[in-house]
C-alpha cells in the first residue's frame, strides 16, 4: 500500500516535537521526581522510534502495511527499534570504541540482530518466515516479551503482589537509572531531530540497518530461501573406515520458507590465514524440505583448530549454493562467509543471498551480517 511522503513528513516531525517535549519534562523533574522522569523518559523513546520507522518507511525500506501501521502503537515493538537505535546512536565512549577498534567488520550486534528479526516477525505477513528465531542474544527478547515497558509501569504505578504485597513503589527509581534514560534519550532525540529537516543526516553504521532490513522483509513465502546456521565447533568425527579427525565445526544448512529447495549444488571450505584447509565439500544435487535442515560438518586437525581458536591466526568458513524451487524456471544462490572471533568465541556470518534472471544476470541481492 502506498502513501503520500509529505503525510509520512508532517507525522514525522509531530512524533519527534512531541518526544522533545516529553524529553524537556521528563529534565524539569529532575531526580526529584526520578520515576515520573523515566517513565516520560520511555515515553519521548516510544515517540522517537515511531518518528524512525516512519522514516524506514518513507525511504521504502519497511513496507505501509497495516501490520507496521499496528506497530506503531504497540509499545514493545517501538521499544525494541529503539534498541536498534541506541546502536545507530552510541554514546561518545562507545563510537570512539568503534571507530578506533582497527578495521570495521560491519557486523550486527546479537542484540541489534534479534531486534530487527523480532520485529519483522511481528510485522511480516502470516507465514512469511523471515529469519531463524532469534536466540543468541537475551536483551531484545526481554524486551519483546515486556520487560522495558513493566519498567515504564513501575516508575507510574504502585505494584501489588497477589496477596497485596508491596512489590514495588515509584520512588524506588535510582539516580543512576534516571541518568541513564535521559541520556538514552537525548542520544535517540539527536538522531531523529534532522528529520524534521527531511533527512537523517551522517550516522553510523546506517547503511548496514538498511541491508539488514532489506533482507529480512524480502518476501520468503513463494521461494525456498537457504541460511547457514548454528555455526559452532563441535568434537571429534569418526567415519566409518577408520579415519578419526580430532576437532569439528558444524553447521545447519536450512530451509527457512514453505517452498522446497531443490538440486542444491555447491562447495565448502575452511580458511586457516587465507589458505584453504582440506578436505573441502562438495554438495552435489541434493534438496532441503520446507523447514528442515541439513547438517554440515567441517573436519579440522589438531594444528587448524589451535590455530584457528588463536587471536593471531584468522578462521573463516566459506558456503557457496546454487539452488532451485520446485520447477527449474528460477536459480538462487546462498553465499555465507563466517569468521571466528576467539574474543567472544563466535562465529560473525554474512549471507548473501540473489536471485539468477533468466539472461543469466545476478539480480534482487540482499545481505545479512550478524553475530553468533
Amino acid at each position: 500500500m502506498s502513501i503520500d511522503k509529505c503525510r509520512l513528513a508532517h507525522a514525522i516531525s509531530a512524533c519527534v516535537k512531541n518526544g522533545q517535549r516529553l524529553h524537556q519534562d521528563a529534565n524539569w523533574m529532575g531526580e526529584v521526581r526520578a520515576a515520573t522522569g523515566v517513565a516520560l523518559c520511555i515515553l519521548a523513546q516510544e515517540e522517537f522510534a515511531k518518528a524512525f520507522l516512519l522514516h524506514l518507511v518513507c525511504e521504502g525500506i519497511i513496507p505501509w502495511t497495516a501490520k507496521v501501521r499496528s506497530s506503531l502503537c504497540k509499545h514493545s515493538q517501538k521499544q525494541l527499534v529503539g534498541l536498534i537505535m541506541e546502536w545507530l546512536s552510541p554514546s561518545d565512549e562507545e563510537f570512539i570504541a568503534r571507530i578506533s577498534s582497527g578495521p570495521r567488520d560491519f557486523t550486527l550486534p546479537a542484540h541489534v540482530a534479534d531486534a530487527m528479526k523480532l520485529y519483522v516477525e511481528n510485522v511480516q505477513p502470516k507465514g512469511h518466515i523471515s529469519c531463524p528465531p532469534a536466540a543468541s542474544a537475551p536483551i531484545a527478547r526481554a524486551v519483546a516479551s515486556g520487560h522495558r515497558d513493566k519498567t515504564k509501569q513501575d516508575a507510574l504505578y504502585v505494584r501489588l503482589s497477589e496477596d497485596a504485597e508491596i512489590v514495588s513503589l515509584p520512588t524506588q527509581v535510582t539516580p543512576n537509572n534516571f541518568d541513564a534514560e535521559i541520556d538514552k534519550t537525548k542520544r535517540l532525540s539527536d538522531l531523529v531531530r534532522p528529520l524534521q529537516d527531511g533527512g537523517l543526516g551522517p550516522v553510523l553504521d546506517y547503511q548496514l540497518l538498511q541491508e539488514a532490513m532489506r533482507f529480512l522483509f524480502l518476501d520468503k513465502r513463494k521461494r525456498p530461501f537457504l541460511m547457514l546456521k548454528e555455526l559452532q565447533f563441535g568434537g571429534p568425527v569418526n567415519f566409518a573406515e577408520g579415519t578419526t579427525w580430532p576437532h569439528s565445526i558444524k553447521s545447519l544448512i536450512q530451509n527457512i520458507s514453505a517452498g522446497r529447495a531443490t538440486r542444491v549444488n555447491g562447495h565448502a571450505a575452511v580458511f586457516l590465514d587465507k589458505e584453504a584447509v582440506r578436505p573441502s565439500l562438495l554438495f552435489d544435487e541434493f534438496a532441503v524440505d520446507p523447514y528442515a535442515a541439513n547438517l554440515c560438518t567441517f573436519t579440522l586437525s589438531e594444528e587448524t583448530h589451535a590455530c584457528g581458536t588463536s587471536p593471531s591466526h584468522t578462521l573463516n568458513v566459506y558456503v557457496h549454493l546454487d539452488y532451485y524451487g520446485a520447477t527449474s524456471a528460477r536459480k538462487y544462490h546462498a553465499r555465507m562467509w563466517s569468521t571466528y572471533d576467539p574474543t567472544i568465541g563466535l562465529f560473525t556470518t554474512e549471507l548473501t543471498d540473489s536471485l539468477e534472471s533468466l539472461d543469466g544476470c545476478i539480480r534482487d541481492e540482499r545481505t545479512w551480517k550478524t553475530i553468533g
